[in-house]
């Protein structure tokens, strides 16, 4: 069962004026407090939801299902604008736990950052700002405290329904939920594991090691730590030597794999080389692999001849591979 936390009392108002319109029985004079438990001692379960935010330079509109009972879950739909950037994301918040799936992915990715929160659950100190008529509708308009985020919300006063819902999160974003279309017969479910991303790994090994991402497995097959050019021309600066890596790609996913990755060198010291003309065939070129095809070639960088404790990093999906090239 969802805990509805019961809100503190605030102040106490005539009960006739808060039981004008409630449609429920009212004796004796009623607290902001009891005004704010309204929704919870009411026989609603969910409500298609509207939302509107805007917070960190990013706007966003969109519009779901929250289901309050008998626990809070929510299935939303949003198209972002970040600058002239728009972008569309879907999230389920189910079970405490919160799913994101931005536009075009098939799969569902655990968010570690919870959706904002469109219940009126934990919220301290309410008291009356007004009654106000939504959609022909009579409401009580409450402000509360989660925290030190403030929240207001509007009680339908014939039956306690909550009509809108405005909070903010811990970085000042805004999100206002506007409520209609109670007690559908919908429900929210968490994603199967099979539309699931798997967790991201992050894995080490040397020249010779095969590290099996997600999508990929990939592979140092050999290293040549002061490498020669075949062109007399192409020679490094003074202080320098060529560092050429052979490395073998394969497609381990289940669709196409891009394979324009940054292939980083770096150092024990932690300085970054950048990779450098090619001094050895076939030079690795990113491109794209069907399931179970594979792509293998150089990569050449040029490095201070006193660079030390060389490592290989690349990022596939989420996923993490690190190759000690001594």
């Amino acid at each position: 069962m969802h805990e509805w936390a019961r809100a503190s009392v605030s102040f106490i108002v005539p009960a006739a004026v808060l039981c004008a319109g409630a449609g429920a029985a009212c004796s004796g004079p009623l607290n902001s407090g009891d005004l704010w438990d309204r929704p919870a001692h009411s026989n609603v379960r969910n409500a298609h939801a509207t939302i509107t935010g805007l917070g960190n330079g990013v706007t966003f509109r969109g519009d779901g299902l929250v289901v309050f009972r008998p626990r809070m879950a929510m299935s939303v739909h949003l198209q972002t604008q970040s600058g002239a950037m728009p972008a569309e994301l879907d999230v389920l918040e189910v079970g405490g736990a919160t799913y994101q799936r931005a536009g075009g992915d098939e799969k569902w990715t655990r968010s570690p950052t919870a959706a904002p929160d469109p219940t009126w659950e934990n919220a301290t100190d309410p008291r009356l700002v007004g009654q106000d008529r939504m959609g022909g509708d009579q409401s009580w308009h409450l402000r509360a405290s989660r925290g030190a985020t403030p929240v207001d919300m509007w009680v339908r006063q014939r039956d306690g329904y909550p009509l809108r819902l405005v909070t903010a999160n811990g970085s000042g974003a805004t999100f206002t939920f506007a409520f209609d279309q109670f007690n559908t017969g919908d429900r929210v479910d968490a994603p199967p594991a099979v539309q699931l991303k798997p967790a991201p790994r992050s894995l080490k090994g040397g020249v010779g090691d095969s590290l099996a991402l997600s999508a990929a497995r990939l592979t140092v097959v050999s290293v040549d730590g002061d490498a020669q050019s075949e062109d007399d021309l192409v020679v490094p600066r003074p202080g320098n030597r060529f560092v050429v890596v052979e490395v073998l790609v394969e497609n381990v996913g289940h669709g196409v794999l891009s394979t324009f990755f940054d292939w980083r060198l770096a150092d024990a010291k932690g300085f970054a080389w950048d990779p450098a003309l090619a001094v050895r065939q076939p030079s690795f070129e990113g491109g794209e692999l069907d399931q179970g095809e594979s792509a293998r070639g150089f990569l050449t960088y040029e490095v201070s001849r006193s660079s030390t404790g060389l490592t290989l990093t690349v990022k596939v999906d989420g996923d993490t591979a690190a190759f000690s090239l001594g």
